[in-house]
């Protein structure tokens, strides 16, 4: 059965957020890259769905809701909304607006 985390942010910061949160992800395995207008995050698994960021547009991602996976992920949006505005729910009511 799928998980799904839907995200959507509006950046106020972005430079600045890439600098704190790649060497953070990269410690954990994760590869994170900037490509075009996107922020890419890709999990060191392929069990998961990698993360992709545009500004201002709803995406998502399939976890599976496997951990440690999901747990980053969500706390990685937690993260973000020092920088941007974050609006983010997931398949099972957890919210952050």
């Amino acid at each position: 059965m799928g998980y799904t985390i839907y995200y959507r942010m509006e950046f106020g910061e972005r430079k600045r957020a890439i600098k704190v949160i790649k060497p953070i992800l990269e410690e954990l395995g994760f590869t994170v890259y900037e490509k075009d207008a996107e922020i890419l995050i890709k999990p060191p698994t392929n069990s998961v769905e990698p993360m992709i960021i545009k500004e201002k547009e709803w995406l998502s991602v399939k976890t599976y809701k496997r951990q440690p996976w999901t747990g980053i992920y969500k706390l990685l949006l937690v993260s973000l909304s020092s920088f941007a505005s974050v609006e983010a729910f997931d398949d099972e009511g957890w919210s952050l607006r």
